[in-house]
């Protein structure tokens, strides 16, 4: 009887908001993307939102008559892009200052590219234990991912002999970086899993193909760049093994940034339905066989929350009727994050895909070319409230600093930040009425003020929550830091 008691006490307790129940999250001064709910306790009356990427050049192509495939860094003032040569024989080397007009440089050597060549460039592990600053995946003879390395971008030295390092793969994006938030090297390539064998050889249509995608883990290439451990491959399967009909996945490279992975996919959607036309038409959006842009996210490489794919809500939309990149949007292996930005480079077609399923085979005329789209910093997703207000309150953490910064659009609209107790309970001085309210403001790095206090120096140390009040506003993301 007396456990029985105790249990319901617990109950109460934590209906009533006056009983830990959530365990403490490690954020120190890392900071928190609301892209899930990894440091979100409670929320009420918010809804999670799409941010909105918007085309440079007004939506014209920044880098003409391109084939891309391929990967844009940031690093020392410049914009450092590899592109897909047009005539499909190799790799080319382009510098811009601005991100938008960008000069050749020069063409890749070393890399033995064979078939459909593709090549996404990353940043190397930080060590001097090799000397190159980057790594990149390549199409290798057979049809299977290369891994090369180079210190200057252009002369590359492939590992492993030139052979090789996995078995087939594909014809599309082979990525191979560095985790540096789980310390090993990762390989991501697409496995085909279509009907001669495959894992759904009893589901799928005879001769049909059917894409997905794998993840790979290797602590240390150079002691053997073929020793790789296969942590997942996978298809889109929610809505059930014939899926594959609706959506596939063509490629999927990842990008990490504050603590999240980040997948960027490309989706064929209505693979090989060719019934809008089977000539071809650089004037129609097409709505089949065409391939959209999605991000996915994930906190270990391996489970994906693949919201924004089953919503349809693409991160760079496919335009217009006869925009450049009407019916195809392939991303850029990474992600480009400056002066405040976040730049989302991809390839655009404006026919489709076509497809070998037929007999004979279907195959559209198309032009192909760069585009650039941005985001503003870190809103990739945000938590939205209305007219109705909203709230959301953290996770306990140990805090690490003395000041906050929340990424937040209340141009229209209005927030205010509580700090609580581990247990919910309002902090004196810093909740309520005492919380200052911030209205039409849209900071990437707002500092909330409590009428009593300017910072959270009283608190450093103190094992706290945070509560946000919003109304008509958007919040991304929110980060503890050091006092300027």
């Amino acid at each position: 009887m007396n456990r029985i008691r105790h249990l319901v006490l617990t109950l109460l307790l934590c209906l009533a908001g006056q009983f830990d129940t959530a365990a403490e999250v490690k954020i120190g001064m890392q900071k928190q993307l609301l892209v899930d709910d990894h440091v979100v306790a409670d929320r009420t009356d918010v809804e999670r939102r799409l941010g909105i990427a918007t085309k440079a050049n007004g939506g014209e192509p920044i880098f003409p008559n391109g084939r891309f495939y391929g990967t844009v860094l940031h690093d020392a003032g410049k914009f450092k892009m590899w592109h897909r040569k047009a005539d499909n024989t190799g790799y080319a080397y382009a510098e811009s200052f601005d991100g938008l007009h960008f000069e050749p440089k020069g063409e890749l050597t070393g890399i033995n590219f064979a078939g459909d060549i593709n090549l996404a460039v990353e940043w190397n592990r930080p060590t001097g234990d090799s000397g190159f600053r980057f790594i990149g995946g390549y199409d290798a003879p057979g049809m299977a991912a290369g891994i090369a390395v180079s210190t200057d971008g252009l002369r590359w030295k492939p590992l492993n002999d030139g052979k090789p390092v996995t078995f087939r793969a594909a014809d599309c994006h082979n990525q191979v970086l560095w985790d540096p938030l789980a310390k090993t090297y990762r390989l991501f390539t697409r496995t085909d899993f279509g009907s001669g064998g495959g894992p759904l050889a009893n589901t799928v249509a005879k001769n049909f193909e059917v894409r997905g995608t794998r993840g790979m883990t290797n602590p240390d290439i150079y002691a053997d760049a073929a020793k790789w451990n296969i942590v997942r491959q996978w298809v889109f399967d929610r809505e059930g093994p014939r899926e594959y009909l609706r959506r596939q996945i063509y490629s999927m490279t990842v990008w990490i940034h504050e603590g999240v992975y980040f997948g960027l996919l490309s989706v064929y959607e209505h693979p090989a339905d060719v019934r809008e036309g089977l000539t071809t038409d650089k004037v129609k959006r097409h709505e089949r066989d065409v391939m959209s842009f999605y991000i996915a996210t994930s906190r270990d490489a391996d489970q994906w929350d693949l919201t924004w794919v089953y919503a349809g809500q693409p991160i760079v939309p496919r335009g217009p009727e006869q925009a450049f990149d009407k019916d195809i949007v392939f991303p850029s292996s990474t992600i480009v994050t400056h002066d405040d930005k976040h730049w989302l480079y991809y390839h655009g077609s404006n026919e489709r895909h076509g497809t070998a399923e037929l007999k004979p085979a279907v195959w559209f005329e198309k032009d192909e070319a760069i585009g650039l789209a941005t985001l503003p910093l870190d809103r990739f997703v945000s938590l939205h409230a209305g007219d109705v207000q909203g709230t959301l309150v953290t996770k306990p953490f140990r805090l690490a600093g003395e000041a906050l910064q929340v990424n937040v659009d209340a141009k229209d609209g209005e927030l205010a930040v509580d700090v609580l107790d581990a247990r919910g309970k309002p902090i004196v001085g810093y909740s309520g009425k005492q919380s200052q309210t911030s209205k039409g403001v849209d900071d990437l790095r707002l500092s909330p003020r409590w009428q009593q206090h300017a910072d959270l120096s009283a608190l450093i140390g103190k094992t706290v929550r945070l509560r946000f009040r919003m109304r008509n506003a958007d919040i991304y993301a929110f980060q503890v830091t050091a006092r300027k």
